[in-house]
């Protein structure tokens, strides 16, 4: 059971007098640091909690402000699933998702990515033909399969969180193709 000098109060709340909590005042009660250039929060809150309409640490908001999709699933959740397997899920994504341009995007930029790491997979399959040049392309293949488990971890983490990733090149041309087709044929 614990003491409480004044009943009713807490001990380290504001005003609870000379046994602890903080006041406005610059080396105030027991439990203020002295010389507070800030001063106690406004009443009702607390130093740990967020005010002025702000929201709680770790709680970024990014996938409500990303806007709705138009397949009835949060924005960053579509755009990370559009990395799970590469370019194919990337292309079903991109051709499913018809108005997200944030979704559109992420699945562009896994098409091209993941596209372009195939096709250099496939090349270095063919050139293991040739004697000497078969143990570079063993090597360059290892080092394309490590940067791209690298890149798949990074893209969806980025993904996830609701985060414009861009990588260097293929994010300009995946930016190109994210626009949402036209509504209408013009007809």
């Amino acid at each position: 059971m614990s003491w409480n000098p004044t009943p009713g109060q807490e001990p380290n709340q504001p005003g609870s007098g000379q046994y602890g909590g903080y006041s406005s005042q610059p080396g105030g009660a027991y439990g203020s640091p002295p010389n507070n250039p800030y001063g106690s929060p406004p009443s009702g809150a607390s130093y740990g909690q967020a005010q002025y309409g702000q929201q709680p640490y770790g709680m970024s908001g990014a996938a409500s402000a990303l806007g709705p999709t138009s397949m009835g699933m949060e924005a960053n959740l579509a755009a990370g699933l559009s990395y799970l397997v590469g370019w194919v899920t990337g292309l079903i994504f991109f051709l499913v998702e018809k108005q997200n341009r944030f979704v559109r995007f992420h699945a562009m930029q896994s098409i091209i990515w993941f596209g372009a790491l195939t096709v250099v997979e496939i090349a270095l399959r063919i050139v293991w033909i040739v004697p000497f040049l078969g143990l570079l392309a063993f090597c360059f293949q290892g080092l394309i399969g490590l940067l791209g488990f690298v890149s798949w971890i990074v893209l969806m983490i980025m993904a996830f969180q609701g985060k414009y990733f861009k990588l260097p090149v293929v994010g300009d041309y995946a930016e190109r193709y994210a626009s949402p087709p036209p509504t209408g044929t013009g007809f």
